[in-house]
């Protein structure tokens, strides 16, 4: 289990209110009552917080991609205040929405960018300038670990939220993983409450630098995964 502080809760609460707000306009997630969005998009981001004893989390830089509404990059910015977080997402309406919600949260240590993540992943202001990726739902393993190798820092971390039924995905992902010098280290099972059920964390270690050519142009690497 992890511990919120009282303040953080409140933030928490307030990003619940501002996101069902967004969610109304642009349909952001189709968890739209209280107890179904706080339980499936908020507590699902703060399953991150188990890791504590894994990852480094103190004065990190996080790359949330795909971030869509904001998860799991709101809520682990409101409750990891001494880390700087960064969201990229293609969609300018998404963008806009959790730009919104920042302002009502008056959260510093978090911002958000509108791009392509394999565009973005060539700049030198960001290849290999994060300690930890997140994705949360975007896309099979070996996708993710094109569009997110490059990132990273050497002997930083990729962590991914995927359900429990990924052994394909795993299998899928080999070469990735060869190519991309990410070896899987830890596979964290969490369960949520009201019927929500398992899920998992999988914990992925860059062991060398990402080659230059990776990830490939926009929409190659959905297109045409590494196998």
């Amino acid at each position: 289990m992890f511990f919120i502080a009282p303040e953080q809760e409140t933030a928490l609460k307030i990003l619940l209110r501002e996101f069902l707000a967004e969610n109304t306009k642009l349909n952001l997630s189709a968890l739209r009552t209280e107890k179904d969005c706080w339980i499936g998009n908020i507590l699902d981001s703060l399953a991150f917080l188990e890791l504590e004893s894994q990852l480094p989390t103190v004065h990190c830089q996080f790359l949330d991609m795909g971030t869509g509404g904001g998860f799991p990059l709101l809520p682990l910015a409101i409750t990891l205040p001494k880390c700087t977080f960064t969201g990229i997402d293609a969609t300018q309406k998404k963008v806009d929405a959790v730009e919104r919600i920042l302002e009502q949260l008056n959260c510093s240590n978090c911002r958000i960018i509108c791009s392509r993540i394999e565009k973005i992943a060539q700049y030198p202001q960001h290849r290999a300038q994060y300690d930890i990726v997140l994705a949360r739902g975007v896309a099979p393993i070996h996708v993710l670990l094109e569009y997110g190798a490059a990132f990273v820092k050497k002997g930083g971390h990729l962590v991914f939220w995927k359900s429990m039924h990924i052994e394909e995905e795993l299998t899928d992902s080999l070469t990735a993983r060869s190519l991309l010098h990410c070896q899987l280290v830890s596979r964290h099972e969490y369960e949520l409450p009201e019927g929500f059920g398992k899920r998992q964390l999988l914990i992925f270690e860059k062991m060398e630098n990402t080659p230059e050519e990776y990830p490939r142009k926009v929409g190659v690497p959905a297109k045409k995964p590494i196998v």
